[in-house]
């Protein structure tokens, strides 16, 4: 099953704060966690991920899944892209069904999301191969406009933005994790396709909607359209 991605333009807005670009040269691993507050096991991995969100050289990303809403409590996080982003990664990480916590590190391996030492060892093989990822360029042109550039490769890829909040909380009522009080670091609130990459030196610019979170993030993916790795990113604060 394919992620289904919104198409929707995203609107411009002002921002609230100016941001700096990623440094020229950095080559940052994209580690994707697929959370619920409906799954008991999911806390301690969005704690782990809470930890990656600090780090320069990864882009954490929190994705909240629907399927376990059945359970009796929705997570009010949670997106049906998020969810059939998920199902998407299933069949080229070789799995036949999706579970939470999982965290997919730079689209090539996936590790239960609350083991930190498979996460870390991960991560030092992503980081391995970052002779091969691209460069990307990203920066504020004015509020609300974001502007990228890639650098010449392979191509095959699709380019996508994630809007993200930095921090959101939440107090669990119902569920599995009744009672608690939870925190969750770079929730995404939404993913698009903004273009396609064929391998040429590219240039472009989007509009953002930075108005719906007063601490948010932005985050640039560029992933190949057939085995879904990543082949370069960047993010960026507002």
């Amino acid at each position: 099953m394919r992620a289904v991605l919104s198409r929707a333009l995203l609107v411009a807005a002002g921002l609230l704060a100016a941001a700096v670009a990623w440094a020229d040269g950095s080559k940052p691993v994209v580690v994707e966690l697929f959370t619920s507050q409906g799954c008991s096991s999911c806390p301690p991995a969005d704690r782990i991920l809470g930890h990656l969100a600090d780090r320069d050289d990864v882009i954490a990303l929190g994705f909240h899944v629907n399927y376990w809403d059945r359970l009796g409590w929705p997570d009010p996080f949670a997106t049906q892209a998020g969810t059939d982003r998920q199902y998407a990664y299933s069949p080229v990480l070789g799995r036949r069904n999706v579970y939470t916590p999982q965290m997919v590190v730079d689209g090539r391996y996936d590790v239960v999301g609350f083991h930190a030492a498979r996460i870390k060892v991960a991560i030092a093989h992503a980081e391995a191969m970052s002779g091969s990822r691209l460069a990307v360029g990203l920066e504020w042109r004015e509020p609300g406009r974001l502007a990228y550039s890639l650098p010449p490769g392979e191509g095959g890829a699709r380019i996508q933005l994630v809007r993200f909040a930095r921090k959101l909380d939440q107090d669990i009522e119902r569920g599995e994790n009744a009672g608690r009080h939870l925190s969750y670091s770079n929730v995404v609130r939404e993913i698009v396709e903004v273009a396609q990459w064929d391998g040429r030196a590219m240039e472009g610019e989007i509009e953002v909607d930075t108005g719906q979170d007063t601490a948010g993030g932005v985050a640039l993916l560029v992933q190949d359209r057939r085995t879904l790795r990543m082949l370069g990113a960047a993010k960026l604060a507002f």
